[in-house]
């Protein structure tokens, strides 16, 4: 009886917290071999709440990252710093790369002991060229998934947008089947992308008005039935 009492009087630890000079961490490990990830949480607004809205759907584990913005945006998921910069023009520092190395362990460990299934990132942008267009970057995702899922978009966002009628009528543009603007091209060559800890990659980006407020449930389901056709 005492053992079992001890038991009970043990709290389930499954989110965890981690505050660095620059920012936070939020984590919880993934059961399935799915993670979410918020690399630019509060510099790419409600990218973070998009990303937890996601695993309650997949079941899936998390990583979001909140603040590291001191003047200039830490990018987090790669050693760098700077917003809207090619990638020899994003500067390397030592800050910059404490940070990515705590990220890349983060990863890793919310990973969980399964070999990763799927690895997806969550991101904003405010370009009005692309205000129109989810984009996805990938890795590891072959041409004829990419066009299952373009496919399937249709249906994916009228799902979307029976709960949620006011969410954007997107257009999916997805690699490597379409020619992108946000390409992921320096996480790719630098950064957490680069690693084959994680295989098989979705990095989406949201234009503005798809991560509104009113609209963060909406996107995350919208990221989780996408990501459901790509789980193996």
């Amino acid at each position: 009886m005492a053992s079992v009492i001890a038991l009970l009087a043990v709290p389930a630890v499954s989110q965890q917290k981690q505050t660095l000079a620059l920012g936070n961490f939020e984590w919880e490990v993934a059961t399935n071999g799915i993670l979410v990830t918020a690399p630019h949480g509060t510099f790419d607004r409600n990218t973070a709440a998009i990303a937890v809205e996601t695993i309650k759907h997949l079941k899936a584990g998390y990583v979001v990252a909140r603040g590291f913005n001191p003047g200039v945006r830490i990018n987090v998921s790669r050693p760098t710093e700077g917003s809207g910069l090619t990638c020899n023009r994003e500067q390397q520092t030592v800050r910059a790369r404490e940070v990515y190395l705590e990220y890349d362990r983060l990863v890793a460990l919310a990973s969980g002991v399964r070999p990763q299934r799927l690895y997806i990132e969550v991101h904003g942008n405010g370009r009005a060229e692309t205000s129109g267009n989810v984009e996805i970057a990938t890795k590891g995702i072959s041409a004829d998934e990419a066009a299952e899922v373009k496919a399937a978009f249709p249906a994916v966002l009228n799902i979307v947008r029976m709960e949620w009628p006011s969410y954007p009528a997107l257009q999916l543009l997805i690699e490597p089947v379409d020619r992108l603007y946000w390409t992921a091209s320096c996480a790719k060559q630098i950064g957490t992308m680069a690693s084959d800890k994680v295989p098989r990659v979705l990095h989406f980006e949201f234009p503005a008005a798809a991560r509104e407020e009113t609209m963060i449930r909406g996107a995350g389901l919208l990221v989780a039935k996408i990501a459901e056709k790509m789980v193996r």
